[in-house]
Order: structure tokens, then sequence, then C-alpha cells
């Protein structure tokens, strides 16, 4: 008798802390059209970096995710491996050809509707789900129209001073050189405005063109989370300090590494809030790249190892970047089937 008393003790306890653990776990059985969805993009980090990371227990709030659901590998095809290439097919799903964003210099401003924020505020209503844009950068994740696109010649060169800045390796480059490359980004670039312009305009919180730090774009996510966490949403959050470290000092540096620590110290800030907040069991958690880097160099001229990590475990493949979209709208609910034009990208989903 005293046994089963202590086998059932032992089992209340272990029931407690099962259901413990799943009060902080992304809930499957949560209908796919009340789940809200984040998506992380870690600008510049290179897959095999990442899992060299992991190996070292240098991110424990990914690899925390990851445990969950799944890591899987995402190539990038069909265009340059720069950021507004990148940022474009991940948060639309089209190919060049249909955004008309090829590279940071040849580009034009995406068309209306074709984004994976407009595509949930269609099939849900725009009072039915909060769409969300922050972004750490001013200029690859754009959206000056045409008049600032061909602005003046002395704001012109104010403004090529910020791009170098923001660039270690334009930073390096003598004036002469820097003329040279300001004057052939105005000849290649499309003269009606940036990438996001057409669009912003349709998200409930366009959050860009700044050029920020992970310290200052994190706690701006946690301000978003307070203010549209109470209804349904869709975020993305954009760190940029890998992209720039690895300009700066290369890909095998410490500063590199550094940087995707502090994006992964800033998931564990961002998935505290979730729990906190009683969010977290609904909430899909995305996190991805625009393009890797060139193996210990300061370049990602062809770089398209990249990865989706997610506490999903129902995401099984590995795929390509115009995928990303597909699985995310099939995981919060939309009909893909909806979409026009047709995604050519597959669901990574069972």
């Amino acid at each position: 008798m005293r046994n089963a008393i202590r086998t059932l003790f032992l089992l209340v306890i272990l029931a407690s802390i099962l259901c413990a653990t799943k009060s902080f776990a992304f809930d499957r059985s949560t209908p796919p059209r009340e789940r809200n969805a984040i998506l992380f993009s870690w600008d510049g980090v290179q897959r095999d970096h990442l899992k060299e990371c992991l190996k070292k227990n240098e991110l424990p709030n990914l690899a925390a995710l990851i445990r969950e659901g799944r890591l899987v590998d995402i190539d990038v095809v069909g265009h340059q491996t720069d950021t507004k290439a990148g940022h474009t097919q991940m948060l639309t799903g089209y190919e060049p050809e249909t955004t008309g964003v090829y590279s940071n210099s040849k580009y034009r401003p995406i068309p209306v509707g074709y984004t994976v924020f407009e595509m949930l505020q269609a099939q849900f209503g725009k009072n039915s789900i909060a769409t969300i844009m922050l972004t750490g950068k001013s200029h690859n994740i754009g959206s000056l129209g045409p008049d600032e696109v061909n602005m003046p010649k002395k704001k012109a060169k104010k403004r090529e001073r910020q791009i170098a800045a923001e660039y270690g390796e334009i930073a390096k480059l003598k004036l002469q050189k820097r003329q040279k490359f300001a004057a052939k980004k105005a000849a290649n670039t499309n003269k009606e405005g940036e990438p996001w312009y057409r669009v912003k305009a349709n998200f409930t919180v366009w959050d860009g063109d700044k050029s920020r730090t992970a310290d200052e774009v994190g706690p701006k996510c946690l301000e978003y989370l307070d203010k549209y966490g109470k209804g349904r949403f869709f975020a993305f959050f954009h760190f940029s300090d890998p992209d720039h470290k690895g300009h700066a000092h290369g890909e095998n540096s410490k500063e590199y590494n550094d940087a995707i620590i502090e994006c992964d110290r800033w998931l564990g800030k961002i998935v505290d809030k979730l729990k906190a907040d009683k969010l977290y069991e609904k909430t899909i958690i995305y996190v991805t790249a625009d393009h890797g880097f060139d193996e210990g160099l300061k370049s990602h001229k062809n770089a398209p190892y990249v990865f989706l990590a997610t506490n999903d475990p129902s995401v099984t493949k590995s795929g390509d970047q115009r995928d990303i979209v597909p699985t995310i709208l099939t995981s919060l609910g939309a009909d893909i089937k909806k979409v026009s034009p047709k995604l050519p990208g597959k669901v990574l989903m069972e």
C-alpha cells in the first residue's frame, strides 16, 4: 500500500512538471487562425557559423527554440546574396522577376499586395491581425520615394556618408572611390523608389529607415508586443548587427560571433516577454537570415547558405528562401491557393 501511494505521488509530481513544461511551449493544438507569429531576421548570419555557435553552447535561447521545434537548412537561390533581395524574397515569397528587386543596386518598389503582411490582412482583415515591420537598417531595407532617391547632390553626399558609416568595407575606401561608388549606385538605382516605398502604408506598423543596433531594436520589439499582444499579430523583427560586424571585421572574427550572440540574447528577452504575457503558447517563432557570409571574408558575394529555426515541430523540411512565406501563411491558417500571383515556394511542414 505504501509503495502504491509513493508511486501515485510520483505520478502526480511528474504530471505537474509536464503541465508546467507545456505551459511554456508552443501549443500545436491552438487553431491556426488563432495563432500569432514572429519572424526574426539575423542579418548576414552564415549557416555553418550558426551551427558552430550552437555546438559551443553560445546560443542558449535559439537552442531552446530548436529543442521545441526544428532547425532546417535554407538556401538562397535566384538572386544576389544581399540585403535588399534577400529580405524582399523572405517577406514576399516571390522571385525578382515578380518583385523587381534583384540586388542592392538593381531594384524597384515591391508591388502593392505582394508582401506577407498584406496577404495576411487580405485573408483575415486589417482589424483582425496587426502586421508589424521593425528594421535595423536605413537603406537596404528602405522605403525612400522617388524624390528622396533622386535627391540633390548635397543631400546625396550626406546619404552616401550614412551608407559609408553603415558598411565597414565602404568606409575604408578613399573619398574618390566612394564618389565613384555613389555615382554607380545612382546610375543603377530605379528612380521609382526603394523596395518598401509603396507597400509600407498598408502595414499596421512600419518602423524602418533607421540604422539601429540590437540594443535599440530589442526594446522596440518589447514595446510592440505590449501594444499589440492583446490581439492577433504577425511581426517581423530585424537585427542588423552580424552583417555590420561581418563587413567590418570578417566572418571568422570575434566581433561577428559576438553579434550573433547578441541576437540570441534579445531572442531570449522577447521569448521571456511572450511567456510572461501568456502569449508564447500560441505564438510561432521563426528565425532566419537574408544571406550568409563568404567564409572568412568581409563580403557576401556568394553566400547562399542560411537556415530556419522555429519552435514549431511540424516544420520538418529543408528548402529555399521562397518557402518561408507559404510556410508562415499556412501555419497561421491562410489559404495559399488564394494568394495571387501564385507563390512559387512550398510549405516546409508535414
